[in-house]
């Protein structure tokens, strides 16, 4: 049992190395007008315009296979569909290795949609664990989850920019190699954390329908709402408030890196070890809540921030906080569903969270330069937001949850 979850936290920590990998890549990449990838003439806001496209295929992807994955798995059982998606990644990366080695962004574009698709492989992962944990346990377990992307995403853009110096196509090369290890180790330890159905028969219209069925569930659409409000309004400050360290606050880019890195470590240390003592001791509706409430008060508390002295601290309550959130989220959806249904409900708990990454960076723009405060005072209303329509749905729906 203990190998088997540790092999999942490896699979989600690799998978995220991969997400992270891209960042500071696909800027550079595109922005370069030494590097032939795009003709040398086109224009900024054009070649912006490609970067966006690429950076959102993949949670594009991930909505609508994230519910299919998990019902696939409650039928067929974890261990085949998560090796399918794991070996799907290993082509997505091939295929972007390919599309920079021959210069093509139609095979970049590709490589994005095949790893997009098959990234829905969380809910799978997810549904192991559930299978693996207790009900007292399951916070916990998701807090070394959300530890193992949170490690990764940290890692990978490290990876990504140290190795882009030998060339662009280096660092999937990188990705390639460890996903098929990856592969290899999921094929010869991975054991199935659920037998499959016997006589059971797979629809592939299952998926967006266990999706609809799922999110108007009484005691569970509270949180599915929540939840993507909380990641719309994450996704929305973590992603712009580059622009008000740079305007207010005069940070340099090795400065912004030290950011990123520090906010990655606080809340990858906040989610497996920080949180537990205290997981233990509430009920996971409970941690969500109060997590989400934290969380808005702390990001809202930035916009008074004047020195960067000031930041530091401020960033380690913010990381030590928003670490409950995810965790109990999942936690509690997972004891509120069926154990046949482990998959189909966390697969639409990931297709709402990879809606909220496709929408959150749309709303920008013009606005983040006219007010740097912007991530800040929208990302911290919409948590909140999130706090109150918890809160509210738990009031309402409270006949139709167990005593």
């Amino acid at each position: 049992m203990r190998s088997t979850k540790l092999l999942l936290l490896i699979i989600a920590f690799i998978d995220y190395i991969g997400v992270g990998l891209i960042y500071p890549m696909f800027s550079s990449m595109l922005f370069d007008v030494d590097y032939p990838l795009l003709p040398q003439t086109m224009s900024s806001s054009a070649r912006g315009f490609y970067l966006g496209l690429l950076l959102a295929i993949m949670p594009l992807c991930q909505f609508f296979s994230a519910p299919f994955w998990g019902a696939l798995s409650d039928v067929k059982g974890r261990r085949g569909p998560l090796i399918y998606s794991v070996a799907l990644t290993l082509v997505g990366y091939i295929v972007a290795f390919l599309g920079t080695f021959t210069l093509s962004i139609g095979l970049l574009f590709f490589s994005r949609a095949l790893i997009g698709f098959a990234s829905g492989n969380t809910s799978i992962i997810q549904a192991s664990l559930a299978d693996l944990s207790p009900e007292n346990e399951k916070a916990k377990n998701y807090g070394l989850y959300s530890m193992a992307l949170g490690s990764g995403f940290t890692l990978g853009p490290f990876i990504g920019g140290a190795l882009s110096h030998f060339g662009y196509s280096t660092p999937f090369l990188f990705a390639v190699i460890a996903l098929l290890i990856n592969l290899i180790v999921c094929k010869l330890c991975l054991k199935d954390t659920a037998a499959p159905l016997e006589g059971a028969q797979f629809k592939w219209q299952l998926g967006l329908k266990g999706l609809k069925e799922v999110l108007l569930k009484k005691p569970l659409r509270g949180t599915f709402f929540a939840s993507f409000l909380h990641n719309f309004g994450w996704c929305y400050f973590f992603e712009f408030i580059p622009v008000f360290l740079f305007q207010v606050l005069n940070f340099s880019h090795l400065k912004l890196g030290s950011f990123y890195a520090t906010a990655g470590l606080f809340y990858a240390l906040s989610a497996g070890l920080l949180i537990r003592p205290i997981v233990d001791r509430f009920k996971p509706l409970t941690l969500f809540q109060g997590g989400l409430f934290a969380t808005a008060l702390i990001v809202l508390s930035m916009g008074f921030v004047s020195r960067s002295l000031q930041l530091w601290p401020i960033l380690f309550l913010l990381c030590f906080f928003v670490a409950f959130v995810t965790p109990s989220a999942t936690a509690f959806i997972s004891s509120k569903s069926e154990a046949a249904h482990q998959g189909k409900t966390l697969g639409a708990l990931s297709a709402m969270n990879s809606l909220a990454l496709i929408v959150a960076p749309l709303i920008s723009g013009s606005f983040v330069g006219k007010f740097p405060k912007m991530p800040i005072w929208l990302g911290g209303s919409v948590i909140f937001l999130a706090s109150v329509v918890s809160f509210f749905f738990q009031k309402k729906d409270r006949s139709s949850l167990p005593e």
